[in-house]
């Protein structure tokens, strides 16, 4: 009967332990998200041609470092964080660190994100974001319209403070992309930023 009992216990401390593993990592990565959007929060309402945003953009170039050798490390060592363990928030901490870090994680993480999505862990509406912007940064047009540039004046070549919608492979199709994956029209996008979108002629 002892050992019987004995085992009972090592499991249910076997239990605890995971599940006091779980609640410390879970913690651990919703603090991450929060210091990701940090920053980027306050850049949002400040123009980018403020000389404030150089400050801003300092500030969060340190904490971008710091969560991106933890979110590295998490992602090599079990996947993409499972929504039923964690929650969608953490999960999304490991999502928003890569989106925001150099091309070359973006390119290496992303098919852990596709497979989250197809997996339901995570919305294909965020995954879309890094496909397009891992296009756009390897030269292609963007395939569902998610990245917006600033416009360029054409006689000082410097930046303004309007944008324009990134070139859009296949734009006749573009909605119809966008409704697969969960998004509103490029129109709607467009107008929240401010932006009079006007399709390229074929």
């Amino acid at each position: 009967m002892r050992p019987i009992i004995l085992l009972l216990f090592l499991l249910f401390f076997s239990s605890c332990k995971a599940q006091s593993s779980s609640n410390a990592l879970k913690n651990e990565l919703l603090d991450i998200y929060k210091s990701d959007q940090l920053y980027r929060a306050e850049m949002a309402k400040v123009k980018p041609t403020d000389i404030k945003i150089v400050e801003l953009v300092h500030k969060q170039d340190s904490l971008d470092a710091i969560n991106l050798k933890r979110v590295v490390f998490i992602l090599d060592s079990m996947g993409y964080p499972k929504r039923h363990v964690y929650g969608d928030s953490a999960g999304l901490a490991t999502f928003f660190v890569i989106q925001h870090a150099d091309i070359k994680y973006q390119e290496k993480y992303l098919p852990v994100f596709e497979q989250a999505a197809k997996d339901k862990e995570m919305q294909w509406k965020n995954v879309v974001y890094m496909i397009d912007r891992v296009r756009l940064e390897k030269g292609q047009k963007q395939l569902y319209g998610t990245q917006i540039q600033p416009l360029k004046d054409p006689v000082t070549g410097y930046l303004t403070d309007k944008a324009m919608i990134a070139p859009i492979e296949d734009e006749a199709n573009l909605n119809e992309r966008r409704a697969k994956v969960g998004l509103g029209t490029i129109e709607q996008e467009a107008k929240e930023f401010g932006i009079k979108y006007i399709p390229t002629k074929k």
